[in-house]
């Protein structure tokens, strides 16, 4: 650790010196940058055209949803007004409408309410017969009555034959006594049923028509409550509507004159910035020759630098490759010896303490490695920052180069124009003399004036051009005089990165000497650990070798519990194939019992056929078969449901037994085959479900014979070894010791054996039943 310490240490220094020079030469280049940027005001111009754009956009993405909203409510609005248009309709012919619905409801619907009348008063004439066979026989003949009314209906329902002959004497017995009395009760009843029956259709009828005039009124108060709301929406819409159009216009008002301002101060700013860059572009040229001479100062060094970091590179190189070697081994043995002792943790206790010096000395080797690994990372890292942000510097200036060059290509053509006028100007001289001369005779007059007039125009545009270049002169003079001083300072820094940079490689040969003779210290340091090792890897062959010739024994006896293990996988292969078939059998059967329902579903007929497919089912082997008694969970089925709706009517008139007398007579026969067809699809949930359970149990069952048996199979063996114990007297207890651990062992992992089938078996359970009910 002290090591890696010192190389971090010694690599840091070299690395903060360099970033020094480069953050100094980089703080150089952003000056001049800044020089040539644009000012402030340039960017906050753009800054404010960017602002009014995106109001401007985010205005017209307003004006879009607003009228999409518009639209929307007008849509909403033309609904609500032709559900009122209908809701008055249908006020005005309601009394028109009842009868004719009642009518048009069909024969079905009439026949319907005949039923369900008389389901419910023949409920009542039973309940009064059982209450007058209660009086008639008396406390002494309660149990004799309640066995015939279960004979009665285990005859119904068809459950057992046991309960049906005791049942059907009684019933014989109460026939005879009433004989007598039959002609005249039957006209009776006729005559009272028939009352009931339209009694019960008339409330049936009262009850329908009070649902559907709540349930119109409560459609009525929603609609207006709708069409209230709404056109509250619509007024506060419309009020937002025309706030942001008025807010729209002032803004865009406050733009068009923020924008011409800028523009204005935009003109006169780029008037000065063009000054400015004048002045800065020769405050570049001699930056450009500085920096230059820095960048070739700069890549000395750093092939300096370079040369150093591939001879410590080299060195470390060499070193790990050596360490890694001595690692690679070391852990080749290891992981040998860690296979060998794995199964025989329990005999070993001793000599995990000399296994976990090992892997403590083999940690600290991987660590030393791996901080070595890292810094050759951190380093290569740096020097790709280093020679990117050169690459950057190099082709900054190289585009400052070229604008330097663009403008003095400029300066070039401006004097040349400038030369070019003024021949121009010595030709019209020459000229004016000559035809002044000529004159001379004619104008003596007009040449004096003309020749005073001459001397002071010349006067006063010499004057002119003096007064326009002496601010330049003075300009260029002070331009001088910096550079001076930049010069000097650039000169300075220069002394001073050069005092800096042998300072450092002082530095730098003391500290790798230091660090050259630490690192042979703890070579010699590891090579006695290293032979020490040594040693005791050869202490551990001797003990390997007495391992193997017990772990020989071991397989001999694993091999006898591999093959009482196959028997026992064989064995659930065959019991998971019955199951397999058994599945096979019930998903036939679902299928057609879903064929019979969508039949009886298509022909919209009533309850009694599902009746007749329940008892063909009931009556079918299969389901026999797998049906138990009431307390198991399989035995409930369509017929208890069938039982609960018969009692229902007599608590609730209105609640009557069936699904079907559930149901309004304004009930379409789409919607009473959608009932079925849930029904339809409870029953085989319910199927399905019973079904699982019952594999479950199968299985269980099964595991629990297999444990059985595997503990018998388990309990022999031990038996056998210690009869074999017994018989050579000569075996020590550590043999004992063993089988015993082995044992454990072989236990766990029958244990594991088992949870994994129990795995397999609840998937192969699980999966069978989804497409089941992906189908259903």
């Amino acid at each position: 650790m002290a090591q890696a310490l010192s190389e971090e240490e010694f690599h840091r220094m070299q690395l903060n010196s360099v970033r020094q020079k480069t953050s100094n030469l980089e703080k150089d280049y952003v000056k001049a940058q800044k020089a040539l940027s644009k000012s402030k005001k340039a960017q906050e111009v753009d800054a404010l055209i960017n602002e009014n754009k995106m109001l401007q956009g985010k205005l017209h993405s307003q004006e879009d949803d607003f009228r999409l909203q518009n639209s929307t409510l007008m849509q909403e609005l033309s609904k609500i007004e032709q559900l009122e248009s209908e809701n008055h309709t249908l006020r005005e012919g309601q009394g028109q409408e009842k009868p004719t619905s009642s009518l048009a409801s069909a024969p079905g619907a009439s026949e319907l309410l005949r039923l369900q009348a008389e389901n419910s008063s023949l409920q009542k004439k039973l309940i009064a017969f059982q209450e007058q066979v209660d009086v008639n026989y008396g406390k002494g003949a309660l149990g004799d009555g309640s066995a015939g009314t279960n004979g009665v209906q285990s005859d119904g329902s068809g459950y057992s034959d046991e309960h049906s002959a005791p049942g059907n004497d009684q019933t014989d017995q109460a026939g005879l006594q009433s004989g007598t009395s039959e002609p005249r009760d039957q006209e009776m009843n006729e005559v009272a049923l028939k009352g009931r029956v339209e009694l019960e259709e008339k409330c049936l009828l009262r009850e329908q028509l009070q649902l559907l005039e709540v349930s119109k009124q409560t459609e009525i108060t929603k609609l207006t409550e709708e069409n209230s709301k709404l056109s509250e929406k619509l007024k506060k819409k419309q009020e937002s509507f025309q706030r942001l159009q008025v807010e729209k216009e002032a803004l865009y008002n406050d733009s068009r004159t923020k924008i011409d301002e800028i523009q204005q101060r935009k003109e006169e700013e780029l008037k000065s910035i063009n000054l400015r860059v004048q002045k800065l572009q020769a405050d570049l040229m001699t930056a450009n020759l500085n920096v230059a001479e820095l960048k070739e100062q700069l890549q000395s060094k750093q092939k300096e630098h370079e040369m150093a970091i591939h001879a410590l590179k080299d060195q470390v190189a060499c070193q790990s490759a050596v360490s890694q070697e001595q690692v690679e081994n070391m852990l080749s043995e290891n992981e040998a010896l860690r296979t060998n002792l794995a199964a025989l943790e329990q005999i070993q206790t001793v000599k995990t303490q000399e296994q976990n010096l090992l892997r403590e000395q083999n940690l600290a080797l991987n660590t030393e490695l791996q901080q070595r690994r890292t810094e050759q990372e951190s380093f290569l890292a740096q020097r790709d920052d280093l020679s990117s942000q050169l690459q950057e510097s190099n082709r900054a200036n190289g585009r400052l180069l070229e604008q330097v060059a663009e403008l003095g290509l400029e300066k070039d053509k401006l004097q040349q124009d400038l030369e070019e006028a003024r021949k121009t100007a010595d030709k019209r001289k020459v000229m004016l003399d000559e035809l002044a001369i000529e004159t001379a005779q004619e104008k003596s007059r007009h040449k004096e004036e003309l020749g005073n007039v001459r001397l002071q125009h010349e006067k006063e545009a010499r004057t002119k051009e003096l007064e326009g270049l002496q601010p330049y002169v003075e300009e260029l003079k002070a331009q001088v005089q910096s550079m001076e001083g930049t010069k000097g300072w650039f000169e300075r820094r220069l002394k001073e990165a050069e005092e800096a940079m042998e300072k450092t490689k002082l530095d730098h040969s003391e500290e790798i000497e230091q660090i050259r003779k630490d690192h042979t210290f703890q070579l010699e340091g590891k090579a006695s650990d290293v032979e020490a090792a040594k040693q005791q890897v050869i202490l551990m062959e001797k003990e390997r070798e007495d391992l193997n010739v017990t772990i020989s024994k071991l397989k001999q006896e694993i091999k006898d519990t591999v093959d009482g293990q196959r028997i026992l996988e064989k064995k659930g292969s065959s019991a998971l194939k019955d199951l397999k078939r058994q599945l096979h059998l019930e998903r036939k059967r679902a299928d057609k019992l879903q064929e019979r329902l969508q039949e009886i579903l298509t022909n919209t007929k009533t309850r009694t056929g599902l009746e007749e497919l329940v008892l063909s089912e009931i009556s079918s082997p299969s389901r026999t078969q797998q049906t138990g008694d009431s307390s198991s969970i399989s035995s409930f089925s369509y017929r208890e449901i069938m039982k609960d709706g018969a009692s229902a009517p007599s608590t609730n008139k209105s609640n009557t037994s069936s699904p079907q007398s559930q149901r309004p007579a304004d009930l379409s026969d789409d919607e009473v085959s959608e009932l079925f067809q849930r029904l339809a699809e409870v029953q085989q949930e319910k199927w399905m479900l019973e079904e699982k359970v019952k594999h479950l149990e199968v299985s269980c069952a099964s595991m629990a014979d297999d444990i059985c048996k595997k503990s018998a199979i388990i309990e022999t063996y031990v038996m056998d070894s210690r009869r074999d114990v017994s018989g050579g007297g000569g075996v020590a207890h550590g043999a004992q010791a063993d089988r015993g651990g082995l044992s454990s062992v072989l236990r766990d992992l029958d244990l594991e054996v088992l949870s994994q089938e129990i795995v397999r078996l609840s998937k192969d359970t699980t999966t069978p039943a989804e497409p089941s009910k992906n189908t259903g």
